[in-house]
């Protein structure tokens, strides 16, 4: 269920908003409720929107040519979340993104976006800066799969997020940690 958001208080992308802006800001956003296991963006769509998660959880994941499902990123409260290769390039995402949890998430659909960097170079700066927040998350991904064992990527997860392996499976943990299950156990 998507509505539109008319008031909200200062959290999450709005942190990057001054006052001036902020309710220009808030008619472009709407809020989206997701339960647990709906889909926020399937592989074969193209992504519409950037979302920031206010509550719950969310997994982006792919199939692998073996049939794996393998999980890409967690995420949590208070973190932005799209696959913005898919908004960039208007191209089909590869990626699924898919509740854990029941999540409450605010939309920004990348049209409305665009608008606001038309407008106002303001917006052009709270685009660049929303943008180097995701590319930091990605960044911070990749290097862990590049730099570290699955020891020290688990211990991360652990102090990142420990209710994590109370709320995703087994399986979703080793895939995102580069594991089989039987090795975490």
């Amino acid at each position: 269920m998507i509505e539109i958001v008319n008031e909200y208080t200062k959290f999450g992308p709005l942190f990057l908003v001054d006052e001036e802006h902020y309710a220009e800001f808030c008619s472009y956003l709407k809020l989206a409720t997701y339960k647990k296991s709906d889909f926020f963006l399937k592989e074969g769509e193209k992504c519409q929107y950037l979302g920031f998660l206010k509550t719950g959880f969310m997994r982006t994941f792919y199939i692998n040519d073996s049939g794996e499902d393998v999980t890409f990123n967690f995420h949590f409260d208070n973190n932005f979340f799209t696959d913005y290769e898919s908004i960039l390039c208007d191209t089909k995402s590869r990626m699924n993104i898919k509740a854990v949890s029941d999540a409450e998430v605010i939309l920004l659909h990348k049209n409305d976006l665009q608008k606001l960097y038309q407008k106002d170079v303001y917006w052009q700066e709270f685009g660049r800066k929303m943008t180097e927040v995701i590319y930091l998350g990605a960044k911070k991904r990749i290097e862990e799969l590049l730099y570290y064992s699955p020891e020290i990527r688990y211990n991360n997860l652990l102090t990142e997020n420990a209710q994590i392996f109370q709320l995703v499976a087994q399986k979703h943990i080793a895939s995102y940690l580069g594991v089989k299950p039987p090795s975490l156990s």
